[in-house]
């Protein structure tokens, strides 16, 4: 692993990249003393008060302020996601640089439409979104597509063992013990769902499922057909909830076939052609609903279980614990940590 130093080099090298400054006081700290180095979307959104209460453990440091998405878009053209040598996926675009290039444990970014939790699956990270844990941002903004939302505050991290460990700071409350407890799921049906690269949405989740053998898990299957489209994704919320406490797709590959992002769209056939087969699906609506969401990296690029709960702390709590069983049975590729990771 880095030592401050060498974090601190590899930062300053990133400077007006994915990182646009260091943070001040680093040269002070204890390095023996920090558990975990983290870094924040260099945004004025995200309130104090959750802020505050990682900074009074003592066991975590600010290092870096990462760099956004101009005005929020959903691509950011002035970097390069170094797993997949596409424009790197927005808003939270230097969060999730900064920690597969080794600089930070942990990033903290907010989410409207899926800007923490596509930034996380293009990179091959976890990360979570608190819009139902009322993580919320402080101002109300409006889409592309014209919906006026809240975002949220949400963490992209290393592992789900630290996403955990933060949450549960977050929140000022451990996450506890699920075991006996029955998990109702909502996947989509046989064939309603196709992902970009032809793969059926139904058969690879069940697939990961399968291997849940200690877990009381009980499927529901739900037509998720335009499932891409936020309108259809905020829809398919609605009916899935009304049959299920858990929503489970498998999103991916994002912004490799297309890129996901609206603006094209309008500009014709060419437009709507360069932003189609994106492989966002309902982490574009996530947030909007008020869900906490979940994503969860799998051995295909760019690509990931999405785990989404409705709001409340409790349910947030259960679907972090069936989030990290289904990681234990998820391995990645031996190069991630030698290239990416350590």
């Amino acid at each position: 692993m880095m030592t401050l130093h060498e974090k601190v080099t590899k930062a300053k090298r990133e400077t007006l990249r994915s990182v646009i400054r260091i943070a001040e006081g680093v040269d002070q700290l204890d390095e023996q003393k920090i558990k975990y180095f983290y870094g924040v979307k260099d945004t004025e959104h995200i309130p104090e008060e959750l802020l505050r209460r990682l900074q009074k453990t003592g066991k975590y440091a600010l290092l870096t302020i990462d760099k956004a998405a101009d005005k929020g878009r959903a691509i950011d053209t002035d970097l390069i996601n170094p797993i997949t040598y596409r424009a790197m996926t927005g808003s939270t675009s230097g969060g999730p640089i900064n920690i597969i290039k080794g600089i930070n444990d942990f990033a903290i970014g907010t989410d409207g439409g899926g800007s923490i939790l596509a930034p996380a699956l293009s990179c091959q990270l976890p990360s979570i979104i608190g819009a139902g844990l009322q993580w919320l941002v402080t101002k109300r903004k409006k889409s592309t597509d014209g919906i006026t939302f809240t975002g949220s505050v949400g963490v992209i991290g290393k592992n789900l063992n630290i996403i955990k460990e933060i949450t549960e700071v977050l929140i000022e409350d451990s996450i506890g013990d699920y075991k006996d407890d029955t998990f109702v799921v909502a996947i989509p049906k046989h064939q309603s769902v196709m992902r970009p690269d032809g793969k059926d949405m139904h058969e690879e989740i069940m697939k990961f499922l399968k291997e849940i053998t200690t877990l009381n898990i009980e499927i529901v299957e739900v037509d998720m057909k335009g499932i891409s489209s936020r309108k259809r994704g905020m829809e398919i919320f609605d009916e899935a909830f009304s049959k299920a406490d858990f929503i489970l797709t498998y999103e991916g590959p994002v912004d490799i076939y297309g890129y996901g992002e609206t603006i094209p769209t309008m500009f014709g056939p060419a437009g709507k052609y360069i932003s189609s087969n994106h492989g966002k699906f309902l982490v574009r609506s996530a947030n909007i609903k008020k869900t906490t969401a979940i994503t969860i990296p799998t051995r295909d690029l760019a690509s990931g279980l999405v785990l989404c709960t409705k709001a409340g702390v409790n349910y947030g709590k259960k679907a972090l614990y069936l989030a990290i069983e289904l990681q234990s049975k998820i391995k990645l590729p031996e190069v991630w940590r030698r290239y990416f990771i350590n």
